[in-house]
């Protein structure tokens, strides 16, 4: 499990994707992505807690003439806006 940052209600996929956005740039650094590409956003209606899943891939700077590719999957608690989970 991991905290998040946000602290809002995700009400749907945009921004569930600008959550992970914020958390990819701050994991990463805003000036070292490349580029994000979200492939897949979800809603997941669980017993517990209602679930945004959103999956990508993200390229991060690695030098001057590297970059470093990676696939990701997200889970964002919709009420609160807060990762609680991620692969990648």
């Amino acid at each position: 499990m991991v905290n998040g940052m946000s602290g809002t209600r995700i009400d749907d996929a945009v921004s569930a994707q600008a959550a992970v956005r914020r958390h990819l740039e701050a994991q990463y650094g805003a000036d070292k992505i490349h580029n994000i590409s979200f492939s897949r956003s979800w809603f997941n209606p669980g017993t517990t807690m209602e679930v945004w899943e959103v999956e990508g891939d993200i390229t991060i700077k690695k030098g001057l003439f590297s970059k470093e590719h990676r696939h990701f999957k997200y889970q964002i608690d919709s009420a609160t806006g807060r990762v609680i989970g991620y692969e990648g």
